[in-house]
């Protein structure tokens, strides 16, 4: 698997080209963060979003300014990196929209879009993945910039949203968010998400191409497997990591990979695979390495694999290798 290099993050480079207009010294500020300019280990979420909210708060500390967040970067596709030649050979809002769905992680491991449609509205969720600290709110505030400045890039025409849905505490001035958003923004919400007309999302992007789509969403998907992007291996990868802890809840693993249960059965589905056969699949694989290594007992290796009960692990290990696990230990 290929490491994600900072590099290859389009956001960072954006938050820094944020800080750089404010006159900060962007590398310095990301490693008094803690973020690692080497290879970012996506394997722990919970750490790299802290670490990211932390340099947003160094931000608003060095320059006192707590709308830091509503700078428009330079170039507002810079964020997408790799996903930003997706975008402007789509053929429409809604293709864009979809396929920066599908690859966000290739811009922000620590972020997701999901779209629901509900009427003639089309709501697009903005997700941050969870740390141990609260999420900087200027996070949200450059997310829902970029976003916004980002439509009008590329299609070349003003869009503004119904309805700007902001996690964040109400700030002070809340006008100057309506400004910059050109909507009215709803402060303490639960989710960060946007309300755009579906009608918006017929709007045409001036640089389509449906040859260089196909070919820049085939790059994605291929870059994406490279660096275990496919969500069933991040899942696998969360699996792995977290079994030891108890029997795996979908809800949880959805939010450490910064999704909704339902976007995440949905990606699931897409990929030819779902929650319970990625448990059972880490599981077995896993069970196979301790009766091979032949130091555990099946009590151990029953809470090593999150089973809450010997007899689920009895009866998974007859399914899995039509033994059981007291036969399988004494044949390794």
């Amino acid at each position: 698997m290929k490491p994600m290099l900072m590099s290859d993050v389009g956001w960072c480079k954006a938050m820094k080209d944020v800080f750089a207009q404010h006159g900060l010294d962007a590398d310095a500020l990301f490693a008094e963060a803690g973020i690692d300019v080497g290879d970012i280990d996506v394997s722990d979420l919970g750490e790299l979003t802290d670490a990211f909210s932390r340099a947003w708060e160094l931000a608003v500390a060095k320059t006192g300014n707590p709308a830091i967040g509503l700078t428009q970067p330079t170039h507002p596709l810079a964020s997408l990196g790799v996903l930003s030649h997706v975008v402007l050979a789509a053929s429409d809002v809604r293709s864009a929209l979809q396929s920066i769905a599908r690859f966000t992680h290739l811009a922000s491991p620590t972020a997701a879009v999901d779209l629901k449609f509900e009427g003639d509205r089309c709501q697009i969720t903005l997700q941050i993945s969870p740390g141990r600290r609260p999420v900087a709110p200027q996070r949200y505030d450059f997310l829902g910039v970029t976003c916004v400045h980002g439509l009008h890039w590329v299609t070349g025409r003003t869009v503004k949203p119904l309805v700007f849905h902001h996690p964040g505490p109400e700030p002070a001035n809340p006008e100057r968010w309506r400004e910059v958003f050109g909507c009215p923004v709803i402060f303490n919400a639960p989710s960060c998400m946007f309300e755009l007309p579906v009608s918006e999302l017929a709007m045409p992007i001036p640089t389509a191409d449906p040859t260089v789509s196909d070919l820049c969403e085939r790059i994605a998907a291929q870059i994406a497997e490279q660096q275990g992007g496919s969500v069933s291996t991040r899942v696998r990868q969360v699996l792995l990591k977290h079994l030891s802890k108890g029997d795996p809840r979908r809800e949880t693993v959805a939010s450490t990979l910064c999704m909704s249960e339902r976007t995440l059965q949905r990606r699931l589905t897409e990929e030819g695979t779902s929650f319970a056969e990625l448990v059972d699949e880490v599981r077995r694989a896993a069970a196979e390495r301790y009766f091979a290594h032949g130091d555990f007992s099946p009590t151990e290796i029953t809470f090593a694999l999150g089973f809450s009960d010997p007899s689920n692990f009895y009866r998974a290990c007859k399914r899995w290798f039509g033994r059981s696990p007291s036969t399988m230990r004494c044949s390794t």
